[in-house]
């Protein structure tokens, strides 16, 4: 039987739900989860780093039972379109197990060449898309919203939002058109690389940036270790979040001396990270719970010697802005030592399940390699732990990696 379609059809999707902002990545790793019900045949026992995977969610899940930030489980009316899963731990199981059987589906499928096809087309038209929106978003957001501000600003976000998600798209895409297309895929490579660059600037869109920045280094390191190369990376991935607060405790403190010459925008970050590092502490096993950072609503008032250092109107500003922009501290502030093994420990195994690179085609290893860097620099700056936007969108990277492997297999067979 034959997924192809199925992540075909999601990839249609692509370029819209980035356009929206990413959150429609949900409910589409759901219809293709619910699709791979026909396809996927779950491999038993199950490996290592997926158990550990679900153990780390299951765990989360069970830490909102003493999180603050708690909510009931669902909200609205199916009748009056308002229904709503308002728990994190039920939303984030069901993602789980969604993203699961969507992978499984496609370790499981045919090759199928027109519906890889289809998924990079689609990748690149959310990159023609994401390269325009600086030069036309400002027309498109006043025909869309006009006048309305709070209209206007979840729009933008909505664009960067998708600076994001094509930053997680190339690394996918690049290989492809280089090692496929030979000289004209390079010439377009090239092209889109220089094109989303120039974007990303202009949007200020400093996370998308440095996730290329870092999907070229950890391409170069499976260039250059093709034995070991995912073991490094994954097993650098897993150590960062297991050290996390010990990392950024040192990164604030290097910083301390330079503070006054950096923009306020980043020294309240770091000032965040801070803050959450300090709360952690307070719970350092089991953490907060899920969702406990939200929950944090100390202003900058409350702390006179670090508003001193900011423009007045930052009093009322919240030191946590909802979460840490910081998965690794959301980690161990929320589901604290035990969520932090657990989420490093899966890592680990993933990296030890993985073929080694040199016996993958060149497209997919590097894509792979590439995928992980992007994805760990937005897991870093950009968005909540529990952001299902994000983590749909990885997990249809992922899935469509598998699919072009399984069919660039069959070719060179």
């Amino acid at each position: 039987m034959n997924y192809g379609p199925v992540l075909a059809a999601a990839f249609v999707l692509w370029p819209v739900m980035a356009v929206l902002g990413g959150q429609g990545f949900a409910p589409l790793i759901g219809l293709t989860g619910l699709a791979a019900l026909a396809f996927a045949r779950p491999q038993m026992p199950p490996a290592a780093f997926a158990c550990i995977g679900f153990a780390f969610v299951a765990w989360a899940a069970l830490s909102e039972l003493w999180s603050p930030g708690s909510r009931q489980i669902v909200s609205g009316s199916l009748l009056e379109g308002t229904f709503a899963v308002e728990a994190r731990s039920l939303s984030s199981v069901l993602l789980a197990l969604t993203s699961a059987l969507t992978i499984a589906a496609s370790l499981r499928t045919a090759p199928a060449p027109w519906a890889s096809g289809i998924a990079a087309t689609m990748l690149g038209v959310q990159a023609a898309l994401v390269i325009a929106s600086p030069y036309l978003s400002g027309m498109v957001l006043s025909a869309v919203y006009g006048e309305d501000s709070r209209g206007l600003i979840e729009g933008a976000q909505n664009i960067g939002r998708g600076a994001n998600t094509l930053a997680l798209g190339l690394p996918l895409l690049l290989p492809l058109l280089v090692l496929r297309w030979k000289v004209a895929g390079m010439v377009l490579a090239g092209l889109l690389l220089a094109g989303a660059v120039a974007a990303f600037a202009l949007l200020g869109s400093a996370s998308a940036l440095c996730a290329l920045a870092a999907m070229a280094a950890a391409m170069g390191l499976i260039v250059l270790a093709p034995r070991m190369g995912f073991r490094w990376l994954f097993g650098a991935i897993a150590g960062y979040i297991a050290a996390a607060p010990v990392l950024y405790a040192g990164l604030i403190r290097a910083l301390d001396p330079v503070s006054q010459s950096l923009p306020a925008s980043f020294r309240s970050r770091l000032w965040s990270w801070e803050a959450v590092i300090a709360r952690s502490s307070e719970a350092p096993f089991a953490g907060h719970g899920m969702g406990a950072t939200r929950s944090w609503k100390d202003t900058f008032a409350s702390r006179p010697d670090w508003l001193a250092q900011l423009p007045d109107f930052w009093a009322t500003y919240p030191i946590v802005p909802g979460h840490p922009h910081n998965m690794a501290l959301q980690i161990w502030a929320e589901t604290g030592m035990i969520g932090a093994v657990l989420a490093a420990l899966s890592l680990v195994a993933l990296a030890f399940h993985l073929p080694r690179p040199g016996d993958l085609p060149r497209e997919i290893r590097l894509a792979i390699a590439g995928l992980a860097g992007a994805a760990t620099v937005i897991f870093s700056f950009a968005y909540s732990l529990w952001n299902e936007g994000f983590w749909a969108s990885l997990a249809l990277a992922a899935a469509v990696i598998i699919l072009w492997h399984r069919t660039l297999r069959e070719a060179e067979a």
